[in-house]
């Protein structure tokens, strides 16, 4: 005999105001009475645990299986005693999944284990992703930034992956939203190409940062503009020195505004 999970009334047990009722209490019984019956720590019904099965700081409760030829009475108390819930039956009726349902996205209020869920073939294309659990899952149909479709909504960094450019350099796709630094002894170019070259996103950042001696020069592609922060007036060129550091956000479709520091 296998036990069952118990779903209902609560996992954990929260007073009026959503807040975790520490040290509540689950008291079972026969139903109709007021007699005790055990619970227990697993589907295999060996190992009772206490009654009243009792809450942690947090208002959780521990997994508590019930056994499927009991009748129950639950009862809801704080840590004093006090009754909050009295239910009387306890329902078991949750129905499990089957694998065309989930497939077919066509239910409510039913429940399947995660083990036998991702075992099953096709729920991922029913989902239109595949669920990430943990550590090493691959996402797959997410915004992801990509070197192909660069996307200013997409899921990426926390923080600015740093790039190493110390020769004169053509940013690409895979420079949206990084940092390139320069350590270069002797000046050199980046040229940022128009969108129909790089698809560009409107929105994109770069942030060009310069630690060599060489003055780093910020060149525009054909059709593209420079603009200084405070300035209408378009920039040939924007030369960034040593120590210097600037942001360049494309603000519409090939404009783009620098600020920073160490730049003119």
């Amino acid at each position: 005999m296998t036990g069952s999970l118990l779903a209902a009334p609560v996992y954990r047990a929260v007073d009026d105001n959503g807040l975790p009722l520490s040290g509540a209490l689950l008291q079972f019984y026969e139903t109709g009475t007021t007699t005790p019956t055990n619970v227990y720590t697993s589907s295999a019904l060996t190992t009772p645990l206490s009654n009243p099965v009792v809450a942690d700081s947090g208002g959780l409760f521990a997994p508590i299986y019930l056994d499927p030829t009991v009748t129950y009475r639950c009862q809801l108390l704080t840590s004093a005693g006090s009754l909050i819930e009295d239910i009387d039956p306890l329902s078991l009726n949750v129905t499990e999944a089957t694998q065309a349902q989930v497939n077919a996205g066509e239910v409510t209020g039913v429940y399947v284990s995660p083990a036998k869920l991702g075992a099953w073939t096709g729920v991922a294309g029913a989902l239109g992703y595949t669920p990430l659990n943990k550590a090493g899952d691959t996402a797959s149909n997410l915004r992801l930034n990509s070197a192909d479709t660069p996307d200013v909504f997409s899921a990426g960094y926390l923080g600015l992956p740093v790039g190493e450019e110390d020769v004169s350099y053509s940013l690409a796709s895979n420079n949206c939203g990084e940092m390139i630094r320069a350590g270069s002894a002797t000046g050199i170019a980046y040229t940022i190409p128009p969108v129909a070259s790089v698809a560009w996103p409107v929105g994109t950042a770069i942030v060009f940062r310069n630690v060599g001696a060489g003055v780093v020069t910020l060149t525009p592609g054909a059709g593209v503009t420079f603009l200084k922060a405070g300035s209408g007036t378009p920039s040939a060129t924007i030369a960034l020195a040593q120590w210097g550091l600037c942001t360049a956000i494309m603000e519409t479709a090939n404009n783009w505004v620098f600020s920073g520091e160490g730049m003119t």
